[in-house]
Order: structure tokens, then sequence, then C-alpha cells
């Protein structure tokens, strides 16, 4: 896979020629193509319409959940990381959000479709799945503060970005909870502000990154946005 991006000046120049601009908005307009592909996939309308074919459906599931033990790690070293009790407290509240409701919402919607837990062991990971998981574990080792909160941002700021998309977008609320607890968990004032969170903690340390820290951070920054096309690319596609 390939990145698609415009070519940005660095982070002092864009500065200068956008006095009012965030770092986290530096960041995004860096992948902007891919971000739109992310939050306007095909895979999310159809979620939206409760059009997932059922194998599509199970196989996104299953794959997504695999994500959970990494994403709690990289957002407890995240946690571990911040300047202090105040930036700490959004993220452990977070934190809980993703292992009770977010989790308990995957263990329901393998149970009413009737995904055994043989069915979820045995399913390999798609290679992007692999891919994404060795990218949250690299982000953790590297220790560095921006390299996770990038991951993060991407992560939950595409989420909200298609999430809050196509609930605005559809007709009525699917009836399916796994499809709509899925938008809910994405939407609403509580995300807005794990993920205005994020930008912000990233606002506040990206400027005082230096120039390869601050180049390391924009690679993850890009390299999560890709694997998250890839990830939808992977779950519209024909499943085996």
């Amino acid at each position: 896979m390939t990145v698609s991006q415009i070519t940005l000046p660095d982070w002092p120049r864009w500065k200068e020629t956008n006095p009012d601009g965030c770092f986290s908005e530096w960041l995004r307009a860096s992948v902007a193509d891919d971000w739109q592909k992310v939050t306007h996939h095909p895979f999310t309308d159809a979620w939206g319409n409760s059009a997932v074919p059922l194998p599509n459906l199970k196989n996104y599931l299953i794959q997504d959940h695999r994500f959970i033990d990494r994403f709690v790690a990289l957002l407890a070293g995240a946690v571990s990381r911040a300047p202090d009790l105040r930036d700490r407290i959004p993220g452990c509240q977070f934190l809980a959000l993703v292992t009770g409701d977010e989790n308990t919402y995957f263990e329901r919607s393998f149970e009413a479709l009737g995904v055994s837990a043989q069915e979820r062991a045995g399913k390999p990971d798609w290679p992007v799945t692999a891919a994404f998981k060795d990218l949250i574990r690299n982000a953790m080792e590297s220790n560095g503060y921006a390299n996770m909160l990038a991951v993060l941002a991407v992560a939950e700021g595409t989420y909200l970005g298609w999430a809050d998309r196509v609930n605005k977008a559809i007709a009525k609320r699917p009836d399916d909870f796994w499809f709509a607890e899925w938008i809910d968990l994405h939407t609403g004032d509580s995300f807005e502000s794990v993920v205005a969170y994020l930008n912000t903690q990233l606002d506040q340390v990206g400027p005082m990154l230096n120039d390869q820290e601050r180049a390391l951070c924009l690679t993850y920054f890009r390299k999560a946005t890709v694997l998250e096309v890839g990830f939808f690319d992977a779950a519209w596609g024909p499943q085996s």
C-alpha cells in the first residue's frame, strides 16, 4: 500500500502561513486524500444502511476485535506519558469505555451473529490487521508520546468522521444493534470529546518536537491513515 498525500511545507513554514493552525490540523492535511477515503468509504455507507453482507460483517468484527488488546496497551502507555494528572484523566475515562461498553459490544455481537469461539480463533489475521497491530506495537515501543497520540488520533478521528457522517445521512437508525451501537459508540458529545482530547494533546506536544521527532510522528500518522483505508478495503472485499 502507498500513502496518498498532498505535499505540505514542514511544520514551521506551514505555521508561518497558517498562524491559527494547530499541529493536529497539519497532520490531517498531510493525509487529506486518505482521510477522505476512510470517512467516505463504501463500507461505511453500507454499515449505516444495514447493508454489509453477513460474511463481511462477521469477518470485520473478528478482525476489529483483535485490535483491542494492543489498543488498550497503547492508550495506557499514552496515559502514563501524559504531562500531568489533568492530561491523564480523559485517557483513563476512555480506557474504561474501550474495556467496558466497546468490548461488551463485540461479545454480544458475536453471540447474536452465531460467531463461535472456534471461528474467531481460526480466522487468520488479514495482512492489514497484522500490519496495524505491528504499527500499534511499534508506536508503544518507540516510547514517544507524540507517536502514540498519532496512531490513537487517526484510529478515533477517522471513526468519528465516518460514523458522524453516516449517522446524519441515514434516513433511519439501523434496527440491528450491531450496526446501530457501533455508530453510537463513535458519535455524540462523549466520543467527540475523546477525539478533541487526543488532538489537543498533539497540539501541545507537537510544536515542542525536534525535526527528527516531528518527522517520525508524521510517519506514524500517515501509516495509520493508509492502514485504515486498507482495513475498510479488506472488510468490503470478497470474503473467504
